[in-house]
C-alpha cells in the first residue's frame, strides 16, 4: 500500500468516534499478528487495523498447549487461521504437601477450600483440547502479539462456535471492511474538547498545588511559634538556677577557686 492510498491515521483525541475502540474485536489469531503499530501508541497499547485503534479483542479457538510458570500461565490456542495466539493469565501455584500431617490439614474443608482456589484460579479446568472464548487486552512480549486474559469460558457445544464464526464474519464485514472516515469539522471538535479537558484538569492541578502550599504555610506559620514559647521557657528556668546559685555562693563566702 502506497503512501498515498494509506488511510488516515487519526490523532489520540479521535478515537472515541472509532468503532473499534471499547470493543471486543473478535478475529483471527493470524489478524492479530498482522496489526500495525505506531510511535506515540506504544504505552497505551494500541495496535491498528489499517486506520482502526484496536485494544481489546477477542479470540475463538482450540487450546493446543498450556505452559504453567511460577506466577502466570500460558495457552496457545488454535483458531485455524494458520496462526497460534498466546492467552496470558496471573495463576497462583499449587503446593504440594510435604507431610502426611499436612496432607490431612489440606483434606480438612475441602469444600470450603475448592470454592477459594476456584476464585483465586478461575481457569483451572482449562486444559488442552477445550475449546474456548477468550477475552482480553493485547500486548506484546518478544516482538509477538499476545493477549492478556480478561476473561476466558469454555464453548459447550458446536452450535455456539459456529454463531461465534458467523459474529466473527459480521464483524469483519461491517466493521473492518469500512473505512474509518471522520469529517474535518468532527476532527476540530474533537481537539477543543481535548483542549478544554486538559484546561481543567490542569486548573484542578493548580487549585491541589495551592491548597498544598496554603496548608503548608500555615503549619510553618505556627511551628515558631511554639518553638519560641519553648526556647523562652527553657531560659527563664535556667537563668533563675543560675541566680540560685550565685546568691547561695554569696551568702556562704565560698570563693576558695579564687584564692581568697
Amino acid at each position: 500500500m502506497s503512501e498515498a492510498t494509506k488511510p488516515t491515521l487519526y490523532p489520540r483525541y479521535c478515537f472515541h468516534l472509532s468503532p473499534t475502540v471499547n470493543t471486543w474485536c473478535l478475529l483471527h489469531a493470524a489478524e492479530i499478528h498482522a496489526l500495525d503499530q505506531h510511535a506515540g501508541f506504544d504505552a497505551e497499547h494500541f495496535y491498528f487495523y489499517k486506520n482502526l485503534p484496536i485494544k481489546w479483542v477477542r479470540v475463538v479457538g482450540i487450546v493446543v498447549a498450556v505452559e504453567q510458570f511460577a506466577n502466570r500461565r500460558l495457552y496457545t490456542i488454535d483458531d485455524s487461521s494458520g496462526s497460534n495466539i498466546v492467552a496470558v493469565t496471573t495463576s497462583p501455584v499449587s503446593v504440594e504437601p510435604k507431610s502426611e500431617l499436612a496432607a490431612c490439614e489440606l483434606r480438612t474443608n475441602t469444600e470450603a477450600r475448592a470454592a477459594g482456589l476456584q476464585r483465586a484460579d478461575p481457569y483451572a479446568d482449562i486444559d488442552v483440547g477445550a475449546v474456548v472464548d477468550v477475552k482480553g487486552g493485547l500486548s506484546t512480549y518478544r516482538d509477538e502479539r499476545q493477549i492478556n486474559i480478561e476473561k476466558m469460558v469454555i464453548v459447550k457445544s458446536t452450535t455456539q462456535e459456529v454463531a461465534l464464526w458467523e459474529k466473527r464474519t459480521k464483524f469483519c464485514r461491517k466493521v473492518l471492511d469500512v473505512p474509518w472516515l471522520l469529517r474535518d469539522k468532527d476532527i476540530r471538535h474533537c481537539r477543543r474538547e481535548a483542549e478544554r479537558s486538559d484546561a481543567k484538569k490542569q486548573q484542578k492541578r493548580v487549585k491541589e498545588e495551592e491548597k498544598k502550599q496554603l496548608r503548608t504555610k500555615e503549619t510553618d506559620a505556627k511551628l515558631p511559634v511554639r518553638g519560641l514559647k519553648r526556647k523562652a521557657s527553657g531560659d527563664d528556668g535556667a537563668a533563675k538556677r543560675m541566680r540560685m546559685i550565685i546568691k547561695e555562693n554569696a551568702l556562704t563566702g565560698k570563693y576558695s577557686a579564687l584564692g581568697l
